[in-house]
């Protein structure tokens, strides 16, 4: 049984490309070591098509059989990442090859990274494939939804207690270079099969590290990191680094997560950026004001969370104007909107998000605070907490760009609602929806109604999210002339 496994998983790396036929023995031997036998045998597997899942769950039910792992998640993801990590190239050979391809063109080169980083798994093709999606039409526009099934939900207070505590683990955080080749353990995710590409950005030569999402949000979403564990940051310094990124891979956007807790995203100890080849919301929203200075555009956007767009084509002249939007932005302070840049501590931040479009030069530039009082714990641009039910996490750069991660949760409790509403179940019964009561309450008519309770459900969703988004504005939809005076000021 294992011995014709070993053989289809050996087939199916060489389809893949991941080795040759001069690799084969090699690849055999060190299967035979990691699943503990004392043979092998080679097989003619014809013509079979190989199903990488199927084989592979085979070998991982056999290897808890034979008590080489623990019947646990956690288990077969590390093991399965080390037997993978059998067919992968070192670090520097990885290196090696991207950078070769990248002489044909920087697509060349990415397509074969993130096509590798699918064949070995690292890349959770099978759980994302079981994510929710749908698009919510909104009054900014269409804004995308996903029920994230891959991934627990996350606290923001304890996310805002990562930045500063004293960390004595290894690898020290989940972005750390440690983490290649890292094996994993309960706690720590496999990295067996885990390779990052080495970069360099502003003249730093060979300090970042390129890699691929194990949990792709959409398209080729991608991680930059600093090689250095340091802790978040948004300054002047970040703006030049995000467009020499994206003038060595122009296919793609790049933004960076604000360096403050409660806006700043969900990993605030090491400094990085996200992006991806994908479209997101943020791109299509109207116009509030446009504004020209120079050979640069700038447009106030009409967008939940308060955003600036500069553009053009030559990019220090984008780049000095970022900057002196940023620089301004960090002081500015409207008492009568609860702005305030500072009290015991900073408060304003900034998420920056660029891309080119043609031969221009988008930098998208989101306005955030993150002031709390006692009555707004949570941060008086967070999300209230009577959204909660459905978004808890901070708001950072994937949401502001108009795309939802939710959590996994929400696909049993929305089952569970349908049930009350189809069924008569009294949904105050159910423990998994007491947090959802009041939300119920709201919608119950229009669900009672309705000729698709599907479709009325993620509308329903979509509003919350919307209202989310909403409330991480800095300044709200009645405040257009505020923040039109503030653009005005910051550009002139």
């Amino acid at each position: 049984m294992m011995n014709r496994l070993i053989n289809q998983l050996l087939a199916y790396a060489l389809y893949k490309q991941l080795i040759t036929e001069h690799d084969y023995e090699y690849a055999a031997n060190a299967l035979i070591y990691l699943l503990q036998l004392d043979r092998f045998e080679k097989e003619d597997l014809g013509s079979e098509q190989i199903d990488y899942f199927a084989v592979m769950d085979k070998i991982l039910d056999q290897a808890v059989e034979e008590n080489i792992i623990e019947d646990s998640i956690a288990s077969r993801d590390n093991f399965e990442a080390k037997l993978m990590d059998v067919f992968l190239p070192k670090p520097s050979e990885l290196d090696r090859r991207f950078y070769e391809l990248y002489k044909k063109g920087p697509l060349t080169a990415t397509n074969y990274f993130f096509k590798l980083s699918q064949d070995i798994n690292y890349i959770k093709t099978r759980r994302i494939a079981n994510n929710i999606s749908f698009v919510y039409q909104g009054k900014y526009g269409p804004l995308q939804i996903t029920i994230n099934l891959s991934k627990p939900e996350k606290d923001p207070k304890t996310i805002a207690k990562s930045r500063d505590k004293k960390e004595t683990g290894y690898p020290k955080c989940a972005l750390c270079m440690e983490n290649v080749g890292f094996y994993g353990s309960d706690n720590l995710a496999p990295r067996s099969n885990h390779r990052v590409i080495t970069i360099t950005l502003n003249h730093e030569k060979d300090a970042w590290g390129f890699q691929y999402s194990p949990y792709q949000y959409f398209n080729e979403h991608s991680i930059v990191l600093k090689k250095d564990h340091i802790p978040m940051k948004v300054d002047h310094t970040t703006f030049d680094e995000l467009i020499d990124f994206i003038n060595k891979f122009p296919h793609y956007l790049m933004g960076s997560n604000a360096g403050l807790p409660i806006v700043g995203g969900s990993i605030l100890s090491h400094y990085h950026f996200q992006g991806g080849r994908s479209a997101f919301p943020i791109e299509k929203a109207r116009v509030l004001q446009s504004y020209k200075k120079g050979r640069v555009r700038i447009q106030a956007l009409d967008w939940p969370v308060s955003t600036i767009k500069v553009s053009g084509n030559n990019e220090n002249a984008v780049l000095d104007m970022v900057k002196q939007i940023y620089d301004n932005w960090n002081v500015y302070d409207n008492p009568g909107l609860d702005i305030l840049h500072q009290t015991t501590e900073s408060h304003n931040a900034m998420t920056p998000i660029v891309k080119l479009n043609g031969a221009d030069y988008d930098f998208y530039l989101v306005l955030r605070n993150n002031r709390a009082t006692e009555l707004r714990p949570y941060g008086l641009f967070h999300p209230k907490e009577e959204l909660f039910h459905i978004k808890k996490e901070n708001i950072g750069l994937i949401e502001v760009m108009g795309l939802a991660i939710l959590p996994g949760r929400l696909k049993t409790e929305i089952d569970l609602i349908k049930h009350c509403f189809v069924d008569g179940a009294d949904p105050s019964l159910i423990p998994d929806l007491k947090k959802h009561l009041p939300w119920i309450e709201a919608i119950k008519d229009g669900a009672n109604n309705t000729d698709d309770l599907d479709l009325y459900l993620e509308a329903e969703i979509g509003k919350v999210f919307e209202e989310v988004l909403e409330d991480c504005g800095v300044f709200k939809a009645k405040d257009k002339e505020a923040f039109l005076r503030f653009v005005e000021a910051a550009i002139y």
